[in-house]
């Protein structure tokens, strides 16, 4: 397994592995309506038009601390996906947050998501930061605990606002994003 920046040629691939990763962890984990409409409104192309996008601001320096890894097996395919950026919570720039980390089902448990984790935090340990937060649904057991042996800490809790329903989530954070570097 290879974990490397990704670029404009993965959009397709990673579009498909965020649309069935989320559909496929958080089913029975948010209301049915909101998982329905996951279904009919987040498409392949919806993702694919959001990855390219982000793609583009971060090679035009748009969108300068933005950082997107993907985790391929050996034939290529991409099998995971983390995307992260400066925390929208920290005015000090100090904290970088984690705002996806998707790794297909059939790979999960496999080093994917902490090698992906790992490219993120050196990434963002590059341009200064010092700190990482990744949010998750509290009803997000299996993530949660994934976090929890990555040394993250309950830092607090919020909801998101997803479809019309309220979400509540569980902030994870590291106070010293090196040790997630060095792994």
């Amino acid at each position: 397994m290879r974990v490397r920046k990704a670029n404009l040629s993965d959009v397709e691939a990673m579009a498909h592995v965020g649309v069935d990763s989320f559909l496929a962890a958080h089913k029975g984990q948010i209301p049915e309506p909101v998982y329905r409409w996951r279904q009919e409104e987040w498409t392949y192309a919806v993702s694919a038009q959001g990855w390219e996008r982000l793609l583009r601001e971060i090679a035009d320096g748009t969108n300068p601390y933005a950082c997107v890894y993907v985790a391929e097996i050996e034939s290529g395919e991409i099998i995971g996906l983390g995307m992260a950026e400066l925390a929208a919570s920290d005015a000090t720039g100090a904290t970088g947050e984690v705002y996806v980390l998707y790794v297909h089902p059939a790979y999960q448990r496999q080093g994917a998501g902490r090698r992906l984790v790992q490219a993120i935090a050196g990434r963002l340990s590059e341009q200064g930061i010092t700190r990482l937060d990744i949010k998750v649904l509290k009803a997000n057991i299996p993530a949660r605990r994934f976090y929890e042996a990555l040394g993250g800490q309950v830092i607090g809790e919020c909801e998101i606002e997803d479809a019309g329903f309220m979400l509540p989530e569980v902030v994870y954070g590291w106070s010293d994003i090196g040790v997630l570097v060095s792994g």
